[in-house]
């Protein structure tokens, strides 16, 4: 009608291949699946012109704008990490006319022809800004969603027709959204073998700067302060550890997320390292930008997780020749269960890893073979070159209708 709005038909309008691709997160700081979006970003410009849309400038701006992709900012707010409460939904509600409208115009804006969704926080309201613009867009699932709520409305929101994508980054995310088979695809991570390489050198220099003597075994914990890596514990067998081996320290690389409950979350670690006696045996190093180096550092990489898809610090250690004792979770059974590189030990038992890690460093001529393996299963299982062209194939095929 002359002087009114058009309304969307039914279908998005679709192209063949994206020339503008429009990226979306939910993060302002590089974590598990921001690292992969910035490994994707090379391989996707072979072909698109990329636009990043993000909650607010930070350290994912910064290596954004070093790759030369433009960032816009619409802020999300804050929300709890796994269960979503009433305050949550109170805050979502708010800010999603907002997010939609704000989306929708750097679509026209920018002329994007497709987008590419990183993070669920991001899938509802980016797939309504793409229906009213009438754009495609792929969700890049990285997560196994806990929150009932959250998951019941992306698999309704999954069905419009706007959705054309569903890439899950491991088979439990995947089965998440059973029902959509049809558009679910499941590509799990890579690593880049060259930047995640062993250098015994890069270790020595994380050392020197932590004031670790050279010979000093070290256990590592590298992940963002959060309750669900497992902190609690793998203080508590850093503490049985110490008793047998009182050599080794203990690394926590990572830092607290920006909201209360993170800052909560750390003062909570630093209390009970010290109720513990850890002291001088555990350090929190804080955000570190030099991970290769740091896992260089470490004997052994513990991953103390009670949920995760990945998470994505197995694999950059296992490329590393890092030997790896992990909970049973993401891709740590398939990579881990015949101990040819490390092991499982059951969620939450501090006094098996705790025994674990004492006969390995008692018995250091048994590491000699783990390194070995691990960077050879690195190689053969989880090349990024591969990870990219999978990606690549599923954002630029021709995209399909479907009718739910």
């Amino acid at each position: 009608m002359k002087g009114g709005r058009r309304l969307p038909s039914e279908e998005p309008v679709l192209k063949e291949r994206a020339s503008n691709l429009l990226l979306l997160e939910a993060l302002p700081a590089i974590a598990g699946g921001q690292a992969m979006l910035l490994s994707l970003v090379p391989a996707l410009r072979r072909r698109h012109r990329l636009v990043a849309l993000l909650p607010a400038p930070g350290t994912l701006s910064a290596a954004l704008h070093n790759l030369n992709v433009p960032c816009y900012f619409a802020p999300l707010g804050e929300y709890s990490l796994v269960h979503k409460t009433g305050r949550d939904l109170v805050r979502y509600a708010a800010r999603f006319p907002r997010l939609v409208w704000m989306t929708w115009r750097l679509i026209r804006q920018q002329q994007i022809d497709l987008l590419y969704a990183n993070s669920a926080r991001t899938f509802v309201w980016a797939t309504l800004a793409a229906s009213l613009a009438r754009r495609p867009i792929i969700w890049h699932h990285h997560n196994v969603l806990a929150d009932w709520k959250s998951l019941r409305l992306l698999q309704i929101v999954a069905r419009l027709p706007a959705v054309q994508r569903i890439i899950c980054a491991s088979a439990a995310g995947g089965q998440q959204f059973q029902r959509l088979a049809h558009k679910t695809v499941v590509i799990p991570n890579g690593v880049d073998t060259d930047r995640y390489r062993p250098d015994e050198s890069a270790g020595n220099r994380v050392k020197h700067q932590l004031n670790i003597p050279e010979d000093a075994p070290v256990i590592g914990l590298v992940g963002d302060l959060i309750p669900l890596k497992g902190h609690a514990t793998f203080l508590a067998a850093a503490r049985l550890v110490h008793t047998q081996v009182p050599a080794a320290k203990f690394l926590i690389a990572g830092a607290a997320r920006p909201d209360s409950v993170g800052q909560q979350h750390q003062q909570d670690l630093w209390a009970l390292s010290k109720t513990l006696g850890l002291d001088d045996v555990v350090i929190f190093t804080g955000q570190r930008s030099d991970i290769p180096a740091v896992l260089n550092a470490l004997d052994v990489l513990v991953i103390a997780s009670t949920t995760e898809t990945g998470p994505l610090v197995l694999l950059e250690a296992l490329s590393s020749g890092i030997p790896v004792l992990s909970t049973p979770v993401g891709r740590a059974p398939d990579l881990l269960a015949d101990n040819a590189c490390g092991a499982l030990y059951p969620m939450g038992d501090a006094s098996d890893l705790a025994a674990r890690l004492i006969a390995l460093l008692m018995h250091p001529e048994q590491q000699a073979p783990l390194r070995r393996n691990a960077r050879q299963r690195a190689i053969e299982r989880l090349s990024l070159a591969s990870y990219q062209l999978r990606i690549l194939t599923e954002v630029s095929r021709p995209i399909e209708d479907h009718h739910d």
